[in-house]
């Protein structure tokens, strides 16, 4: 959502369960104010009308989502069938409990401190999931488009042109707006201004998002502050 998505992709099967749904043998046991979790079938529908962000789910077992769903798409067979209309009669049967939440909620851009991503070491890319920054192991594994080493040291290239930015009392650049600026320059000028004077024919170019979380999974402190 920070970066701008406008859709995203889940698969059921590589997520945790609380954070699909709940069903109503837990929320009896476990009550709401108890849970911190709120499922994400609440909050699909207000993720879409409030921000514009659509969701694709792959599922198999989390019928709830028919109460929230604007198409459903079987397959069968190999064969994609629509089955909307099957699929909202069977929720109008037994409805969602509790209902969609009203509203998704806030969120708070965040801005990055390049200085506090500086390594006095060096920045190594291992392999297309993993970097190494200084003292620390980048772990991109999670990064699933990532498709090639190539990428990656792009992407260790990019954070290391965002450790050096900012200006001496400007506040920091929000995380969005630091990282598109680069993206700009990487247009105007390719993937040599990652690194002026050297050349490097195997870069291959990442998307501003991806490059973000790696950010967001880089462990050095105070790099990303909520201001």
């Amino acid at each position: 959502m920070e970066m701008g998505a406008t859709c995203f992709f889940i698969d059921e099967d590589t997520c945790a369960t609380n954070f699909m749904i709940r069903d109503e043998k837990m929320m009896k046991l476990v009550a709401k104010n108890k849970e911190p979790i709120t499922p994400f079938v609440q909050k699909v529908r207000s993720l879409y009308t409030e921000f514009g962000i659509s969701t694709i789910l792959v599922i198999g077992g989390s019928g709830d989502y028919f109460d929230v769903a604007d198409h459903v798409i079987m397959m069968d067979c190999y064969r994609c069938h629509d089955v909307t209309s099957r699929a909202k009669a069977i929720a109008a049967e037994n409805p969602l409990r509790p209902p969609a939440v009203p509203g998704f909620g806030g969120t708070t851009p965040r801005r990055l401190v390049g200085g506090a991503m500086r390594t006095e070491g060096k920045v190594v890319t291992r392999s297309r999931s993993t970097v190494q920054w200084g003292d620390v192991e980048l772990d991109l594994s999670g990064l699933e488009q990532v498709a090639s080493v190539g990428q990656t040291e792009a992407i260790s290239q990019w954070m290391a042109v965002l450790s050096e930015g900012g200006t001496a009392g400007q506040p920091p650049a929000l995380l969005a707006e630091a990282v598109a600026t680069v993206s700009r320059q990487v247009d105007a000028g390719g993937l040599e201004v990652l690194a002026p004077g050297q050349f490097h024919g195997g870069l291959t170019r990442p998307r501003g998002i991806e490059v973000a979380a790696a950010i967001n999974r880089l462990r050095v402190e105070r790099h990303l502050i909520q201001k």
